[in-house]
């Protein structure tokens, strides 16, 4: 099993908590907020769904025999993902030469549409917090989208979408119900109207300024809602697909004046995603190019330029994976605890299935069950049988060896709860304004 974890860390802020022990020579990685896993599980709700899965588990390491038979569902923590990220459709209006799901879109699989409202209601009555309305797909294409939105938010979920910006008014229509807690993320990639067009190749006539331009209408609907800017840095000799990627790096200045100019909340950077040729697991896209050195470098002198046009109204954010790239730690994100317990407390609902991780969307290996597997209480049985053989079973160690994972981190601290349980006990509750988003 996986080494243990220090007790003094579990506590510490994610300014100082490290993810494993091969961080511990100084080369910590700093995460921001929105992505303080560990710090979310012990928010009201969650802290409950954290304890019954450490206690959960303890016993199953405890246990004789449990390699031998299938796990009894029954003894199963009663709780659905605390967050799951929403797939609405496979239908998208955009072919993204760097897609990581190219091969699933436009596939024409939809769901029952009361078989989703009826998955999301049990959900939430099994201990769902939050959904992100997210890939697959363009979610605003989803023709009952605005519906969804609404559906959820009257459940008293967090909520969360992610966009190509095509559908900006159909957001500004259902903007009114969301909360301060809920945002809103436009995948645009860009700073120049030129470099959108080859990037994205939308199937009509979309610019790059017209999608920026029609974000004051989502403020102006709510201002209490974030609105973010996402940018995937790319470079030469990036490929997917058995395509070359169109490098944009040079525009992240561009792009960041453009977003603060356009009214976002924030710029957010991350690196380029290709698909691993052993087990199709996103993975950044760098390789061992020969100019890894003078990418990094570029990379780092755009993002410096950015930092210097924030204000106190707008951001700049970089992804875990992207600080790990500039900062040469993705082989230390690579090193993952042999369970990945956080395919507990988040999965990926999709037309195609129910899967343990944003990462295995769409991959026979972490399917948890069809689109309707939640869909009513026995369903929902079945499908916990099916979890937890799967977070028994999946050894993130060899099968997540080549993912810079945006939860290694909480990982390793909850591998180090599992082995320490006393700590668990002396854990402060996160009381602050709640986050419930993983």
């Amino acid at each position: 099993m996986s080494e243990k974890i220090p007790v003094t860390r579990l506590d510490a802020p994610v300014s100082t908590r490290v993810a494993n022990e091969s961080l511990e020579e100084g080369n910590d990685l700093l995460l921001d907020s929105i992505h303080d896993f560990a710090n979310k599980l012990t928010q009201p709700g969650a802290r409950d769904a954290l304890q019954r899965y450490v206690d959960w588990q303890i016993a199953q390491r405890n246990a004789e025999d449990v390699d031998a038979v299938e796990l009894d569902p029954s003894l199963v923590p009663d709780f659905v993902p605390i967050s799951i990220n929403l797939d609405l459709t496979t239908a998208c209006n955009y072919q993204c030469d760097h897609c990581v799901d190219l091969d699933i879109l436009n596939t024409g699989i939809r769901y029952d549409h009361e078989k989703l409202l009826s998955s999301l209601e049990l959900m939430t009555q099994r201990g769902l917090k939050s959904v992100i309305v997210i890939g697959g797909g363009e979610p605003t294409l989803y023709p009952k989208f605005g519906e969804t939105i609404r559906f959820m938010k009257s459940l008293g979920l967090q909520v969360a979408i992610v966009s190509n910006g095509t559908g900006n008014l159909k957001i500004a229509e259902v903007a009114d119900c969301m909360d301060k807690n809920d945002w809103v993320r436009l995948s645009l990639d860009s700073g120049a109207d030129e470099t959108f067009q080859v990037m994205h190749n939308p199937r009509k006539a979309f610019s790059l300024y017209d999608i920026c331009g029609a974000v004051p209408k989502i403020r102006e609907a709510n201002p209490d809602v974030t609105v973010g800017f996402s940018y995937i840095v790319t470079w030469r000799g990036a490929n997917i697909n058995d395509r070359d990627i169109v490098e944009n790096l040079h525009e992240i200045a561009l792009a960041t004046r453009l977003a603060r100019d356009s009214k976002f909340s924030y710029i957010s950077f991350k690196p380029f995603l290709t698909r691993d040729e052993i087990n199709n697991a996103e993975v950044i896209g760098i390789g061992e190019q020969s100019h890894k050195e003078a990418i990094v470098a570029a990379i780092q002198q755009q993002v410096d330029e950015a930092v210097q046009l924030e204000t106190d109204d707008f951001k700049v954010h970089r992804s875990t994976g992207l600080k790990a790239l500039l900062e040469g730690q993705i082989q230390k994100l690579e090193k993952q605890p042999q369970q990945c317990h956080m395919q507990f407390f988040r999965q990926v609902l999709s037309p195609l299935g129910l899967y343990n991780c944003p990462v295995y969307r769409n991959q026979e290996h972490g399917k948890l069950g069809d689109k309707n597997a939640v869909s009513d209480v026995q369903a929902y049985d079945a499908t916990r049988g099916v979890a937890a053989n799967l977070i028994r079973d999946f050894n993130a160690t060899t099968n997540c060896e080549k993912v810079t994972c945006l939860y290694n981190d909480v990982n390793w601290w909850i591998e180090g709860l599992i082995q320490n349980p006393d700590a668990l006990a002396n854990l402060s509750d996160n009381v602050s304004d709640p986050d419930y988003f993983l």
